[in-house]
């Protein structure tokens, strides 16, 4: 065999196996699965004492009218919602102006669980940076509804919130009702530097140990703040079927 032929093997070999290296990364794919972050909502859902109750009612009927329809009526500080910066500044935004990507990115969360006042010392600093949405599991989530929960929560230390503030942070969320108390100095503190307050979380214990993004946008309402479904997107590596994208998960189905 000449050299050009042997030369134009090898090409072809090389070209075969950069081939076979695509199809390889192709069979994996990642693929995001959704953690629901957020209290449904409803005519029971606890609200903090003195609050108005959330009013839900069916308001129209399929027999009957021809159609169904569900009225609405709520306070914006009810159930999973986030804080903007008018809540408690002087700042003159409606929520429905502040920036949508504002309200999605990557999350980082902590597991502190059983700790009531919750400072640096316990939490990894190396892990809050810039624009990231810093979670706090507490686990409070479970006693939703119960006095405890609304007078007896965890609060951030002010080391916490002072370090949150200078690595400019996107947002926090937290599963509990306040990160702070009365007279919510701390609440003042994050709002005044555009950082975002997610309340009344659950689930934070599925996304320990995972890489995952959340989403949490509010109504598009004028309003100080607003009601939101908060999710988490999880990134899984997905075996797919013969490298042509097809996922070997089940979808979810829409109920009937």
């Amino acid at each position: 065999m000449d050299n050009d032929y042997l030369y134009s093997l090898s090409i072809i070999n090389y070209q075969f196996s950069i081939i076979n290296c695509q199809l390889s990364i192709a069979n994996y794919q990642l693929k995001m699965r959704f953690i629901d972050l957020s209290h449904t909502i409803s005519p029971e859902m606890p609200v903090f004492p003195g609050d108005l109750p959330v009013k839900l009612k069916r308001n129209k009927e399929i027999n009957t009218d021809g159609y169904t329809n569900f009225q609405l009526c709520t306070e914006m500080h009810v159930g999973t919602h986030v804080d903007g910066p008018m809540h408690l500044t002087s700042n003159n935004h409606f929520i429905s102006e502040i920036p949508l990507d504002r309200f999605a990115g990557k999350g980082v969360v902590f597991d502190v669980k059983g700790i009531k006042g919750i400072s640096l010392n316990n939490i990894d600093t190396e892990k809050i940076v810039p624009d990231i949405i810093v979670l706090f599991h507490s686990g409070m989530d479970k006693k939703f509804g119960e006095k405890e929960y609304f007078y007896n929560h965890p609060v951030l230390e002010e080391d916490l919130i002072n370090f949150l503030v200078k690595q400019r942070v996107k947002m926090i969320g937290i599963d509990w009702f306040s990160p702070d108390k009365e007279p919510y100095p701390f609440h003042k503190i994050l709002l005044q530097n555009n950082i975002l307050i997610l309340e009344n979380l659950i689930n934070l214990d599925k996304l320990i140990n995972k890489d995952f993004e959340i989403f949490a946008f509010p109504l598009n309402i004028k309003a100080d703040s607003s009601i939101v479904r908060a999710v988490a997107g999880i990134k899984d590596s997905v075996q797919t079927i013969g490298g042509m994208g097809s996922d070997r998960r089940k979808p979810d189905s829409v109920p009937e």
